[in-house]
């Protein structure tokens, strides 16, 4: 099986050079990242619990402690509906034709739900609605469906029960909904950030995804939305697509650069089901290409799409979280800073269909199948899909792995001012950060540590496989 992955790491696109990552990763001692890179799981971003089970009032009793420290928190709301299914997608989505009788309806219905579970996360946390919002993220599925009285609808409410006196908005949507009027309507309702997913900027792949929009149609949001007077526009690209050559990602990454995006998130498609580790909002069901079992890049193409991504956007773009790139004359992403950097790691609160919350001590996680979240809110139910606690070394632990994955330096004097011990006296992080240096991932000098370039490359690997406390036993 070995031999596969290496063979696979070897099959590069002659026209560009070997990654040097192909070799770090054909090394012996680091076959466990090898092993993650090939079987693809997700969770870069997500940094979960180690105790099973937790009662949901300590969840909360846990959370309040956090909101009594926090000097704001990420709010976000997530809207399921969605005009069709994109290939890629595992995330849980209600699928509507907005021009059908039952769709304003069912919009309706998202809305007074989203509505009522905020509601009750307000009644078992009143310090919810007395805790600055630093960002507040309307997440889908496809917001941008929603009908203008709907969406106004939902942000009275949350300007209502929510301190959003100095909180930045911003606005995920779907490039063939994102028309001029609706942008005007989100300037209106104080949005300032827009964000959405082209995938790619070739008529080819973006049909090949299963999408409807074209490429001209994402040129034209950016145009509106920068007349409209956006201050942050984020476009997602995505590499590994089935069919997709290094050539592809070469012109997107162009593309980009024309653009002059002022953020730009280059991520790898995922293909193992992302309910396995549990990341962010996250369904149960394979997407369409797990079920046709696509064909994707070879191993070493991708990390050439991904070397590409530093070789385009270098100069003018900082990567800060990994995969996230900022414009050297705009600020990194508010809300990925807020909740990964080792200065912030902030609280925050989901709203909606599986949503992800999290603080300090514990996680909780929405169910993620729309009947049953709306039959657990018309019993009165919080609708938990599962909690889970962490204790104090898991606490540490995670801090340690979100602020490696911010790719910012790791200093020890802010760590034990944030956890109250040294980065270097807990076994499973000082063991992990040594085996990092050992193996050329990670420098440290003095009291901080900062990933190598190909630390940075491998970073998610290296978080979801050299911090679990049980290799330490």
């Amino acid at each position: 099986m070995r031999a596969n992955w290496l063979q696979s790491l070897q099959d590069i696109d002659r026209h560009y050079p070997r990654p040097a990552i192909c070799d770090v990763l054909s090394r012996p001692e680091n076959a466990d990242l090898l092993e993650y890179v090939v079987r693809d799981p997700f969770g870069c971003h997500v940094f979960p619990g180690d105790i099973d089970d937790f009662p949901l009032p300590h969840f909360f009793r846990a959370m309040q402690e956090s909101l009594a420290r926090a000097p704001y928190l990420h709010l976000w709301a997530y809207i399921p509906t969605c005009r069709y299914k994109c290939h890629f997608c595992q995330f849980p989505t209600v699928i509507v034709n907005p021009q059908s009788p039952r769709a304003p309806a069912l919009f309706r219905d998202v809305v007074d739900r989203n509505i009522q579970e905020a509601r009750m996360w307000l009644a078992q946390l009143p310090a919810l609605s007395e805790v600055p919002v630093g960002e507040f993220n309307l997440f889908g599925g496809t917001p941008s469906l929603l009908p203008p009285e709907e969406l106004q609808r939902l942000m009275q409410f949350y300007r209502d029960n929510f301190t959003f006196r100095d909180a930045t908005l911003r606005f995920e949507g779907e490039p063939g909904t994102l028309t001029r009027p609706f942008l005007a309507q989100l300037r209106e309702l104080g949005f300032s950030k827009l964000s959405f997913g082209a995938q790619s900027f070739s008529d080819r792949l973006i049909k090949g995804c299963g999408r409807l929009h074209q490429a001209e149609t994402c040129y034209q949001v950016i145009r509106d939305a920068r007349e409209l007077g956006f201050a942050l526009i984020s476009v997602d690209l995505m590499y590994g697509l089935p069919a997709q050559t290094v050539d592809d990602v070469r012109d997107d990454l162009q593309q980009a650069r024309a653009l002059d995006l002022s953020h730009l998130v280059f991520t790898k498609l995922h293909m193992k089901p992302f309910a396995e580790t549990r990341t962010g909002v996250s369904a149960a069901g394979e997407n369409a290409w797990q079920r046709r079992d696509a064909t994707l890049p070879s191993l070493g193409q991708q990390y050439q799409m991904r070397a590409l991504a530093e070789q385009w956007l270098d100069g003018d773009y900082l990567e800060h979280p990994t995969m996230y790139f900022h414009h050297r004359s705009a600020a990194p992403e508010k809300w990925k800073a807020m909740i990964t950097d080792l200065d912030q790691q902030v609280p925050e609160v989901a709203i909606g269909l599986g949503g992800s919350s999290k603080c300090a001590g514990a996680e909780l996680i929405n169910l993620t199948d729309y009947a049953a979240y709306q039959r657990a809110l018309d019993n009165g139910q919080q609708p938990v899909d599962s909690v889970r606690g962490m204790s104090p070394a898991q606490q540490a632990i995670n801090g340690c792995k979100m602020a490696l994955s911010s790719l910012q330096p790791l200093d020890d004097a802010v760590f034990r001012q944030k956890f109250g011990v040294s980065l270097f006296s807990q076994p499973v992080i000082a063991r992990a950060l040594a085996e990092l240096q050992q193996h050329g991932l990670l420098h440290r000098r003095d009291q901080t540590v900062r990933l190598t370039p190909a630390g940075r490359v491998l970073v998610e690997a290296i978080i979801n496989t050299r911090f679990d406390a049980s290799l330490n036993l």
